[in-house]
């Protein structure tokens, strides 16, 4: 699995909540490109971010979102108000239209619960909701699987194991990043039977060593945790004197950089693809 950990204080570089949201799209189609299942957004404690964030959390979850389910899902809420600038995100997991006899057994979408009269059903962007076998949280995001076909069309909530390939990130608001860093302390030295299937927790900083020193880890890692400083501060500045005691893993994926810093954006899209190429590789 892969993760990515960021601050609340992504945003603070943009002044306007248009800019903030177009940042934050970008973030995602980032996230998405490379695969990324997972996103901790950190609390940066050298200031007050908490809007910020929330609105990254937002964002991040809409463009998540199949197209189709938005309007139900986000009705017209403020905070995203230049929704219509978003570029799609096109992943798996936003399946088109199709016309329901043309669904089959064990295909798979993402839809929304919905009880009417005293059945459940799922909206999931077809011609009609479909009846669901069982029980279920009104409103809840789902992914389900149809077991019979149209027209006596029935579906059930999936299991994880049987979503192949990717299907979406999930988004958690977290504490400090000292917090975080000390909850993960000696969960990357875990490993499996012949040392193998190791969660590896990566923090980013050009004044960190090479990657290439942990190119093998990074090939054999089960899970990898990539954690990124703010626009203004890394993570050690960010973390400050909180980090006492901490065995903090810090890396630099930009060797010889010929700029003073590199922006969020640009950090997460040449950290994830090196990652990438890296385990693409072993």
């Amino acid at each position: 699995m892969l993760s990515v950990a960021i601050p609340d204080s992504s945003l603070a570089e943009e002044s306007t909540l248009r800019e903030k949201s177009i940042k934050a799209a970008r973030i995602a189609r980032i996230l998405a490109i490379f695969g990324v299942e997972s996103v901790l957004i950190y609390r940066d404690a050298t200031g007050d971010h908490r809007r910020d964030g929330m609105l990254l959390k937002l964002v991040l979850e809409f463009m998540d979102t199949p197209q189709y389910l938005r309007k139900r899902l986000y009705g017209r809420m403020k905070d995203l108000r230049y929704a219509g600038l978003f570029p799609p995100l096109k992943a798996p997991h936003h399946r088109p239209y199709v016309r329901l006899e043309d669904v089959r057994v064990n295909d798979l979408r993402q839809g929304v619960v919905l009880k009417i009269g005293d059945r459940y059903y799922v909206d999931v962007g077809l011609d009609e909701p479909v009846p669901l076998e069982h029980d279920a949280r009104v409103g809840e995001r789902v992914s389900i699987v149809f077991t019979s076909p149209y027209p006596e069309m029935r579906c059930r909530i999936a299991r994880r194991d049987e979503i192949e390939g990717y299907w979406g990130y999930n988004v958690r608001y977290t504490g400090s990043v000292t917090d975080l860093l000390r909850s993960l302390k000696g969960k990357e030295k875990g490993k499996g039977k012949g040392g193998e299937g190791k969660n590896l927790v990566i923090v980013t900083s050009k004044l960190g060593r090479p990657v290439r020193e942990i190119e093998h880890d990074i090939a054999s890692a089960d899970s990898i945790l990539l954690i990124f400083g703010s626009p203004y501060r890394d993570v050690q500045e960010i973390a400050g004197r909180g980090l006492a005691g901490v065995d903090m893993p810090v890396y630099n994926f930009f060797p010889e950089q010929r700029v003073e810093s590199i922006r969020l954006e640009e950090a997460m899209l040449g950290c994830l693809a090196v990652v990438n190429y890296i385990r693409d590789l072993s």
